[in-house]
């Protein structure tokens, strides 16, 4: 196990954005997370990898305040998210699912402008300017203008994912989780919405299958194998060929590019004999 922590700084005494302590999480009977623990400081793009079935999910949820851990313990900005009221817990984090049956009915409008919803006074406070504004603004980032007054069942899934992305953003919080944002969406959309999260200063944790994006755009890797933390580092440190061929099976090539420097990884199955 690769433990090697590569974040951006944070200030003396301040507690980090997440922590995580001796967590596991049991389903079903099924122990999906095992004793994982990791601090992230506040401004950090995190990227938790792994094969599917490894607790990806599972532990973004635990981070949310949606499942309860079996045991161990998850502090967001020092706080039990499971104690916190929902629009407390609104107000220092918001989670892009992947699920987005509850926005169907819905114009892509609207299903921003709820995630300004934690900003009223009251439910039947009313739209104000600011929050108009917010929902304009993240409606252009996500390059949602002509899809606006659209109801959102009428969209591809890409443009659904770029939807609920920025339903997230519109809360303005300082922690955002996301679960594959890049999902469905097409080569233009995905840099850039990678990009934009890069460029938010906010702490961002995101679960990811691309592990090439995954190397170029994010701080910090959290390579997960079976539940548990297989590596926690730098994506230099983290994504080894050792780590990755004992995580997915796989052969990998690590180059970087000429220019820029940053890494690319090419990708190749085990041989018959190595899977054997």
């Amino acid at each position: 196990m690769v433990v090697a922590y590569s974040t951006r700084l944070q200030e003396p005494g301040t507690d980090p954005a997440i922590a995580v302590q001796d967590l596991c999480c049991r389903l079903g009977g099924r122990e999906i997370l095992k004793s994982v623990s990791f601090a992230i400081p506040a401004g950090s793009v995190v990227g938790i990898l792994g094969p599917n079935g490894c607790g990806k999910t599972t532990l973004l949820r635990c981070l949310a305040g949606l499942l309860a851990p079996s045991s161990g313990h998850v502090r967001i900005a020092g706080n039990d998210p499971l104690t916190l009221r929902p629009a407390k817990l609104a107000r220092l984090l918001a989670l892009q699912a992947q699920d987005a049956t509850a926005a169907l009915g819905f114009t892509v409008r609207d299903v921003i402008g709820m995630g300004r919803l934690v900003h009223s006074a009251s439910p039947f406070g009313g739209v104000s300017a600011q929050d108009r504004a917010v929902v304009e603004r993240e409606i252009r980032r996500l390059d949602l203008t002509a899809l606006a007054d659209r109801p959102v069942e009428a969209l591809s899934g890409g443009e659904r994912q770029r939807v609920m992305i920025a339903r997230a953003l519109a809360q303005e919080t300082s922690i955002l989780l996301l679960d594959e944002p890049t999902n469905h969406l097409d080569v233009q959309h995905r840099f850039a919405v990678l990009d934009l999260l890069r460029a938010l200063g906010i702490t961002v944790v995101t679960t990811l299958h691309e592990i090439d994006l995954a190397a170029r755009w994010c701080d910090r890797i959290l390579l997960m194998k079976d539940g548990a933390i297989h590596a926690d580092a730098s994506p230099e440190q983290a994504l080894t060929p050792e780590n990755l061929r004992d995580v997915y099976r796989v052969e990998a090539v690590i180059r970087h590019h000429p220019d820029d420097g940053t890494m690319r990884i090419d990708l190749s199955p085990l041989s018959a004999k190595e899977t054997a």
